[in-house]
């Protein structure tokens, strides 16, 4: 949610690519148990305390890739476009999404994964053309592990799909049968001055290791870039990018920047 309030004022370089801050983040956990909605309900708050706009640019629906693409489109002609190309979509019911993504015709994977690569967005295939050369685009999903199971096909996993994911298992860690505080945060000051870090956060251009990080990253480079094998190797393939895009958003959110 900060990565995509951040934009593509700020990215960590490898070479010629930039890695902005637009994370896909898929939480899988039991249905009802896990909490995933819960601790969606608190970070939302949070986030839209901090950023006025932030409600208007949290979306859900993930269903095709004309329509991520037309929900950040450029201005064409006398179509205005969308003012603000930044976007986090939140789908509790991911499992629909693996589904739209196997279907034949579906344009959704290929869309999806130019959007985390931060590449324009375009279809040739349509009668009038849109494209999106701006977006920022980050995605939350909540799924259990057996429709996670039950819905990877060999295509999105082998096609860096799914690989672009980054995969959090979410569990229940105590049981509170009055449910926790209504403003856990309250009295923290934390929504001010992650505010202020995310304004200061949206003019840092590059950013990079210091000296004592960057030691810190090369001793785990070679563990990060060690192949495994089946499901958890695809999966995990793109370990390394994952790791520089949250190193990034961690120093951007603690105002070291």
């Amino acid at each position: 949610g900060a990565g995509m309030i951040i934009g593509r004022s700020a990215w960590v370089t490898v070479e010629a690519t930039r890695h902005h801050p637009n994370e896909f983040v898929l939480l899988v956990g039991d249905s009802a148990k896990a909490r995933k909605g819960s601790s969606w309900d608190h970070v939302e708050a949070v986030l839209a305390r901090t950023d006025p706009g932030f409600a208007l640019r949290a979306r859900t629906g993930l269903s095709t890739g004309e329509g991520l693409i037309w929900a950040a489109r450029d201005p064409d002609g006398t179509d205005a476009g969308t003012a603000d190309a930044r976007l986090l979509v939140v789908e509790p019911e991911f499992v629909s999404v693996l589904k739209a993504t196997g279907r034949d015709i579906s344009t959704l994977s290929p869309v999806l994964r130019a959007a985390w690569d931060s590449r324009p967005l375009a279809l040739l295939t349509r009668t009038a053309p849109v494209r999106a050369t701006a977006a920022h685009i980050a995605v939350i999903g909540h799924i259990t592990g057996t429709e996670l199971s039950a819905h990877t096909n060999a295509v999105e996993t082998a096609n860096g799909f799914l690989n672009r994911f980054c995969f959090i298992a979410a569990r229940r860690h105590r049981l509170l049968p009055d449910g926790g505080g209504l403003d856990p945060l309250a009295g923290t000051g934390l929504t001010e001055r992650l505010g202020t870090h995310l304004t200061r956060a949206r003019r840092a251009g590059r950013v990079d290791f210091e000296p004592a990080a960057r030691s810190s990253w090369h001793d785990i480079y070679a563990e990060l870039s060690e192949p495994a094998d089946g499901l958890v190797g695809s999966l995990s393939a793109r370990a390394e990018a994952h790791f520089l895009r949250l190193a990034m958003l961690e120093s951007l959110i603690d105002g070291y920047n």
